[in-house]
């Protein structure tokens, strides 16, 4: 069993999370954020211009004239998207290489769903039916201790996950056989990042159980792990499951009115969304 201690050695060789991530966290952290500061990150990057621009004009936003640069794209998917897909595109770049795996594009797979499914709770709880971008960026990154795992140790992280039988208990078994769990990972990971301490938070208790009828960016990510794995875009599949009714109940009471999606169409709609992103992202 490798010990806590050189597990994290291990996460200290990983590559440095993306400065134009970093930026941007800083900069979607402020309310006031500009299109000029959030335009000028993207523009000064060559490869996240290109990325932010291939996708623009993919399936996943059907644009019904070819976009050439990062003003039109404000104009075509407003500020709030735009941010939000420049950020996606940042943090992925940074496990880029391991992306060929498949279980790694499940991981992505699953942060990127659990992402969307954070936007619209958050539009469910807010009274004037605003998205709020921490809610989205905090479960877009609540895994990076798993993705920091896989991409430390990719072999041993795959064999753990297909030798653990269904009821167990993931964290356990990680800690068990790898010296840390990947809550602790990305706990660690976040603060080496300096990724804001909400993110931090997230990131080391997203499995904790939430708080029935509580709001908040922590608790609202919780609720959409759970989610996620209710509309089968999880990891593995949990050894509690819920049904989508036992889900809706942890949510402020008045959010419980407002979000109430047919199950089947929800998956159906995250599942296009993810899809278009497979291949426009590539």
């Amino acid at each position: 069993m490798t010990g806590l201690k050189e597990w994290f050695t291990d996460l200290e060789e990983l590559p440095q999370f993306p400065a134009i991530a970093t930026k941007l966290l800083r900069v979607l952290s402020h309310d006031d954020a500009s299109v000029q500061e959030i335009g000028g990150l993207i523009r000064a990057d060559a490869s996240l211009t290109s990325a932010v621009l291939r996708m623009v004009n993919s399936a996943l936003y059907a644009v019904p004239t070819h976009v050439t640069g990062i003003e039109r794209a404000l104009v075509v998917l407003g500020f709030d998207e735009l941010k939000r897909l420049a950020l996606a595109l940042s943090v992925k770049s940074s496990f880029q290489n391991g992306m060929r795996l498949d279980l790694m594009r499940r991981v992505w797979r699953h942060s990127l769903a659990c992402a969307m499914i954070c936007e619209e709770l958050s539009v469910a709880c807010s009274p004037t039916q605003s998205r709020d971008d921490r809610t989205y960026t905090a479960g877009l990154l609540h895994d990076i201790g798993r993705l920091g795992m896989f991409a430390a140790h990719p072999r041993e992280y795959a064999e753990l996950l297909a030798a653990a039988p269904p009821e167990a208990d993931i964290l356990e078994r990680e800690r068990q056989v790898l010296g840390a769990d990947h809550c602790q990972a990305g706990a660690w990971l976040a603060g080496k990042w300096e990724l804001p301490a909400e993110i931090r938070a997230v990131a080391a208790g997203h499995h904790d159980p939430p708080v029935p009828e509580a709001g908040g960016v922590e608790n609202l990510v919780r609720v959409g792990v759970l989610l996620a794995e209710n509309l089968g875009f999880d990891i593995r599949p949990p050894r509690q499951p819920r049904t989508m009714r036992e889900i809706r109940a942890l949510l402020p009471r008045s959010a419980q009115f407002r979000f109430d999606p047919p199950p089947a169409e929800l998956q159906s709609r995250i599942t296009a969304r993810l899809d278009a992103w497979d291949v426009a992202a590539k």
